[in-house]
């Protein structure tokens, strides 16, 4: 009896020294990704991900992974990241933000339409204006708009785009979507312009068409009279030489 209890009090030490020696490594990544060195942070925070770390541990370790990946624009490894991880049972609120960071994942690698559905979908779900929802609400909205823009639909990204600036002018996302706004009015305005330059390119290529045709015209109405009034020459010098003819008879 009193072997087996040493046996189990060296399996729980062992158990923490590991525990232990997980969370100082997953330290190490998470002090990395904050300063900005996001390879080594991924391949840090990978050991504890990937290792005899604890389930918690390792689901914590994956979703920095996963972020860390994004801001080094690795948008493919941080999308089967994130996928793996919304497989799991992490009993964590950071879980529910996958999608949104699986949006934005999209939106880089140029999928709008799968961007768009995931951002539109979790901005939806956030009911409640709290401190920390319109975060999360207000950043979702912008990216939101960011598709609509990038697919060329600029009136319902500027509605988007209005709703932050109106609705959270404290996000951190107030300015952006400002310039937004109005980076959408100067766009509109070109187009409009260059609509008015088009219109004004066709008429001006109708007219020169039209000149052109005219010009056709006369030019053939002078060739036909050019060609009469030779053979009315020829007609007349005929005739005097008859005239002169007869005149000499």
């Amino acid at each position: 009896m009193r072997k087996k209890a040493l046996w189990l009090l060296c399996v729980i030490a062992s158990g923490g020294t590991a525990f232990s020696q997980a969370s100082a490594v997953l330290e190490t990544g998470l002090n990395l990704y904050a300063g900005g060195k996001w390879k080594e942070s991924i391949s840090v925070l990978r050991q504890v991900r990937d290792g005899d770390a604890a389930p918690e541990q390792k689901a914590e370790a994956a979703y920095w992974t996963a972020l860390a990946e994004l801001a080094d624009s690795d948008y493919g490894g941080a999308i089967k990241d994130l996928n793996d991880l919304e497989q799991t049972s992490w009993n964590d609120p950071r879980k529910q933000e996958i999608p949104y960071h699986k949006g934005r994942c999209f939106y880089y690698l140029g999928q709008f339409d799968d961007a768009l559905v995931l951002l539109k979908n979790y901005a939806d779900r956030i009911l409640d204006d709290t401190a920390d929802n319109i975060g999360r609400k207000s950043a979702a909205l912008y990216w939101t708009g960011e598709c609509l823009y990038s697919l060329g639909y600029f009136d319902k990204a500027q509605d988007i785009f209005l709703t932050i600036t109106q609705k959270y002018p404290q996000s951190a996302k107030y300015e952006a979507a400002f310039y937004r706004v109005a980076l959408i009015n100067q766009k509109k305005i070109e187009l409009e312009l260059l609509d008015i330059l088009k219109q004004s390119h066709e008429e001006s290529l109708k007219m020169i068409e039209e000149y052109q045709r005219r010009e056709r015209t006369y030019d053939q109405a002078l060739i036909a009279y050019q060609k009469r009034i030779t053979a009315l020459e020829a007609s007349l010098r005929e005739l005097n030489t008859d005239k002169l003819d007869a005149e000499r008879e």
